[in-house]
């Protein structure tokens, strides 16, 4: 992680050599001044050595430029969808990704460098379904920014739970070659540790899509056990168990056929309830045309993440396919929940799905 502080003392001692700075017996100081400015030296070192980049004890994660207090940055980028971030480990993981947002539309080699802040050597990030090493993730970053300009928009959610993240912001892709525009939304689930000095990083990341097949799943009448979540976290509140029960019921409901999540949507989702899927604002009926058009081939089966935050709810699940010609296919999904209270039970009245 240090070879930008390498590359930098090097064209530091070449510039120095190059101008003379390395002789210095012309005007060399007295024993005495020599010693003071030693001392002072020293004293400047041991503070400073580790935060400029062009010391070899350079630490990049405590470069300042990555530092930014979260207070400033959400100035800047503030979070539509706002829930808290309770812990010492959260704050560390949303102040990470805030600045991460500061640093991204710098080109290539400054998200190579923001980078090393973010991930370790052993981090492991899965794009599109491809499970990558770090090395392999920087590569087809820089394919991806060669051909698109990606610019960050509207920071929509960052639900932390324990030692897990979920974001949901809005990018426009510009074609380097056409000038072309396309909007989006990218949603994305994090496993980060907590490495003392050098802060919180990406231990494991998801995002995209994989095609892979999953088991079906189990026969039984409770829906903790018939779907259990792979990761779980902490859900400590009545409200979240209440949003927790009602997204089990939900994918009992869609295995179980149109007809039965059909009715089922009266219950789940609110009047008026605000849906986006794909990045198209939908009516609750044009949702239902969607799922029609699906449901009875695909069966959702394995619940990754259920992250519950005030009354956000971010969650990460797979779905089977069956095709005519008998072979499955499995995608994984992402959606983003609001709930509201209505009297004993609870609704989703606004909602984004990926």
């Amino acid at each position: 992680m240090k070879k930008r502080a390498a590359v930098l003392s090097t064209i530091l001692a070449v510039s120095m050599a190059a101008t003379g700075c390395g002789n210095l017996a012309a005007t060399a100081p007295t024993q005495e001044a020599a010693a003071v400015a030693e001392t002072a030296a020293t004293k400047t070192n041991a503070v400073s050595d580790k935060t400029d980049p062009n010391s070899p004890d350079y630490v990049i994660e405590l470069d300042p430029q990555y530092n930014v207090p979260t207070d400033e940055l959400l100035k800047t980028f503030p979070i539509e969808y706002q829930t808290p971030a309770e812990t010492e480990l959260s704050k560390k993981i949303q102040n990470r990704m805030l600045n991460g947002f500061n640093r991204w539309n710098m080109g290539y080699d400054a998200w190579e460098h923001w980078g090393e802040v973010l991930y370790h050597d052993d981090s492991i990030y899965n794009v599109n379904g491809v499970k990558l090493t770090l090395d392999e993730y920087q590569t087809a970053m820089d394919m991806s920014l060669k051909k698109l300009d990606i610019q960050m928009g509207t920071f929509k959610n960052m639900v932390l739970v324990d030692d897990w993240m979920a974001i949901q912001y809005d990018i426009v892709n510009i074609d380097r070659a056409t000038g072309e525009k396309h909007p989006g939304t990218t949603m994305e689930f994090a496993k980060f540790g907590d490495y003392g000095e050098l802060g919180a990083k990406v231990d494991e990341g998801w995002g995209g899509v994989k095609n892979e097949s999953y088991d079906g799943t189990m026969h039984t009448d409770n829906l903790e056990e018939k779907y259990p979540v792979v990761y779980p976290t902490t859900i400590d509140t009545e409200l979240g168990k209440q949003m927790k029960a009602a997204i089990l019921n939900d994918f009992e409901n869609y295995n179980s056929g149109y007809g039965a999540w059909d009715k089922w949507t009266d219950e789940f989702y609110a009047e008026n309830a605000s849906l986006n899927y794909k990045g198209d604002d939908v009516s609750l009926d044009e949702y239902k045309d969607i799922v029609k058009d699906e449901i009875g081939n695909t069966s959702r089966v394995r619940i990754n993440n259920i992250l519950v935050s005030e009354d956000w709810a971010a969650i990460h699940f797979w779905t089977v396919t069956t095709n005519e010609d008998g072979t499955k296919e499995a995608d994984n999904h992402m959606q983003f929940l609001h709930f509201v209270q209505n009297g004993d039970k609870v609704q989703v009245d606004n909602c984004f799905m990926k």
